[in-house]
C-alpha cells in the first residue's frame, strides 16, 4: 500500500468513525433501555416492570378497576381503549397491564391526563402465558369482562358504545365482573338436560 493511498484510508475510516460513533452509543443506550424495561417485577409469572399499575389516589385522573370473580392462580390483564374504530385491537389500545391475580377481588388503577371516553377490558390468563384464549370464532375461553359488565355473546360481540365510560376530573371507578363463558355455557346445557328430564316425569 503507498503512501498516499493510506493516508486516504485513513482518513475515510476516520470521517466514518466520527459517523457512526453516536449512533453506535444510542443503539448501545437503546439495547440498554429496552433491557431494562424487559425486567420481570414478578419470578414465576411473565410480567415485566412496564407494564406495572400505578398507585391509587382518589384525587388522580385515573380509571379505578374493580375486578371480581378471580383465582389465585396466572395473570391479570387489563387493557384501556379510546377509539371506536379499533375496540379490542391493538391499534386503539393505549395501555394494558398485568399484574398477579388474588383470590376474590382486585383493585387496580390507570393514571391518565387525557381525558375522554373509553372503554375497558380484563382477562385472567389462568395459565400465565400472556395470551387470551378463544375458540375458533374468537369467543373467551378464559374469564373475561368489559367495562359496564355487558353480555357477550358468541355471535355478536359488543361494541365500543356498549362498553364506553367518561373518565372525567378526578377519574373513575368501574367494576369488571369476570365471566368464565365456558363453564357459563356448560352450566346453561346442564340445567336444559335437568329441565327436560323434569318435565317428562
Amino acid at each position: 500500500m503507498n503512501t498516499r493511498f493510506r493516508n486516504t484510508f485513513l482518513a475515510v475510516g476516520l470521517v466514518l468513525g466520527a459517523i457512526l460513533s453516536p449512533l453506535i452509543s444510542s443503539w448501545a443506550f437503546a439495547d440498554s433501555d429496552e433491557h431494562k424495561d424487559r425486567v420481570r417485577s414478578h419470578p414465576d409469572l411473565e410480567i415485566y416492570q412496564y407494564e406495572a399499575p400505578d398507585i391509587c389516589d382518589p384525587d388522580a385522573n385515573q380509571v379505578r378497576f374493580n375486578v371480581t370473580g378471580l383465582t389465585k392462580e396466572g395473570i391479570l390483564t387489563l387493557e384501556l381503549y379510546n377509539d371506536p374504530d379499533h375496540f379490542l385491537s391493538k391499534k386503539g389500545r393505549v395501555r394494558r397491564v398485568r399484574v398477579p391475580a388474588l383470590d376474590g377481588q382486585q383493585t387496580i388503577c390507570m393514571t391518565t391526563n387525557a381525558l375522554g371516553r373509553y372503554a375497558a377490558a380484563g382477562y385472567h390468563d389462568i395459565d400465565g402465558n400472556r395470551k387470551l384464549k378463544k375458540n375458533i370464532i374468537k369467543v373467551p375461553r378464559e374469564p373475561f369482562a368489559l367495562s359496564n359488565n355487558p353480555k357477550i355473546k358468541a355471535l355478536k360481540f359488543p361494541k365500543f358504545s356498549e362498553s364506553a365510560f367518561e373518565l372525567g376530573l378526578g377519574g373513575v371507578n368501574i367494576t369488571l365482573e369476570l365471566v368464565d363463558l365456558k363453564k357459563q355455557k356448560k352450566a346453561a346445557k346442564a340445567a336444559r338436560k335437568l329441565e327436560k328430564a323434569a318435565n317428562k316425569e
